[in-house]
């Protein structure tokens, strides 16, 4: 474990000046473009190094990176098309793969951790909005967590199911419409006051190639069939001014529910060939809440946010028929570091019977569950430079009983530049 460790150390010292260095030039470059109203740029690059010290598949430590670009245009602003707007986002993949070579979780432990490197274009999109945004209708490439399945306090965490959960993560053929690939849909969303929305999106089943996982790949093949997903929510705090307040738009209260249109191999009855009985019914629902719980008073604008996120998903077709996380995040509490934050997650998905029986049928004992436990520590260093601790125990990886509860330390470094 001592060898892991000092590795995981030499790979962050080893990184740290490349992306000093690399950031100081960027933001040279970023200053001697010229600002346009109606466009707006942003650039993200996460360097992760992550270290499996104990149990998983086997010991070792990785680095990898993703780049997001993103741009947004109001073309109200640019073309005089009142409540328009379109978005185009980028994302490129290099590095390596923590949970897949170390660690061996279903859910994984790294969230830019993709199966393939690539580049691809993962949003585009054009927006129409009436009434000051009461009203409004969302066509193209979209990520389906960009607005569904949304905790605004998990946003913190490094582990992949913070965002969608695991339960409807799992699903499709090639997962839903989240990263690291997207399909073609069509949101609306309606909000009936400052403090409610109600919101709809039907998305293409099968999002990119089965066959090609590298580039952006849009096709609407036969039997692919659609996403459906709709939610409910309240947020209290919509409505209210931040700066008056001096805390972030954090309460929030939603129930979705989603339904796939397209057949499933059902993981353990048969038809009368002997084949996987093919059948309709790949659906669920999932619950999210979340609170401001404390406001400090000796620091302006620290408080502990609180959160709870629950899912469920036919055990039929599925590895997991729940998904259950709780945690708290601690903002500002030190002194002198208003945007330091602490945050502590538990996390656990169940397995379904029929599961565990075709588990067993090939000889596997599956475990009932798997469960992850993180803690991890984000603080701003500059404007542009966020350095993020994060150590993860996950319970059952894979939810295969032969392998050992892993124990895994990472580094996150965030390089942001927007206009």
């Amino acid at each position: 474990m001592k060898n892991r460790i000092a590795m995981l150390l030499a790979c962050t010292c080893g990184f740290v000046p490349v992306l000093v260095m690399g950031a100081e030039s960027a933001v040279e470059t970023q200053q001697l473009l010229a600002a346009e109203d109606g466009f707006n740029w942003s650039f993200l690059y996460r360097a992760d190094v992550f270290s499996n010290v104990s149990g998983g598949l086997q010991q070792g430590t990785t680095a990898l990176g993703n780049l997001d670009a993103k741009l947004d245009w109001d073309l109200g602003t640019l073309f005089g098309w009142d409540g328009m707007s379109a978005g185009l986002h980028g994302i490129a993949s290099i590095g390596g793969k923590p949970n897949a070579n170390y660690v061996g979780s279903s859910q994984g432990v790294d969230n830019i951790e993709v199966d393939t490197n690539t580049a691809k274009i993962f949003q585009a999109w054009i927006q129409k909005q009436w009434q000051d945004d009461k009203v409004s209708v969302l066509l193209g490439l979209y990520d389906l967590n960009s607005e569904f399945y949304v905790s605004h306090s998990t946003g913190i965490f490094l582990h992949p199911s913070p965002g969608i959960g695991s339960e409807l993560a799992q699903t499709g053929q090639n997962g839903p419409s989240v990263f690291p690939t997207s399909s073609v849909g069509l949101r609306l969303r309606f909000r009936p006051t400052s403090e409610t929305y109600i919101q709809a999106v039907v998305l293409d089943g099968v999002p990119g190639d089965l066959d090609n996982p590298r580039g952006t790949h849009i096709q609407f093949n036969k039997g692919d069939g659609t996403l459906s997903v709709a939610e409910v929510g309240f947020i209290p705090e919509l409505n209210k001014d931040a700066e008056v307040t001096g805390l972030p738009v954090t309460d929030k209260f939603a129930v979705g529910a989603w339904s796939y249109t397209a057949r499933f191999e059902d993981l353990v009855d048969v038809d009368g060939a002997g084949d996987p009985l093919m059948s309709k019914g790949n659906s669920g629902f999932y619950v999210l809440a979340e609170k401001i719980l404390y406001v400090g008073t000796a620091n302006p604008g620290s408080h502990t946010d609180g959160f709870l996120r629950y899912g469920r998903a036919n055990a039929d077709f599925n590895q997991f028929e729940s998904y259950f996380q709780t945690g708290l995040v601690f903002t500002g509490m030190i002194p002198g570091r208003s945007e330091d934050q602490f945050a502590l997650s538990y996390s656990i998905a169940q397995t379904g019977e029929k599961y565990r029986l075709a588990a067993a049928d090939s000889g596997q004992e599956a475990t009932s569950s798997e469960s992850v436990w993180e803690a991890t520590y984000r603080t701003p260093l500059s404007s542009w430079l966020i350095v993020q601790p994060d150590i993860q125990y996950v319970i059952n990886p894979g939810t295969d009983a032969q392998i050992k509860n892993a124990t895994v330390l990472g580094v996150r470094f965030e390089l942001a530049m927007d206009k």
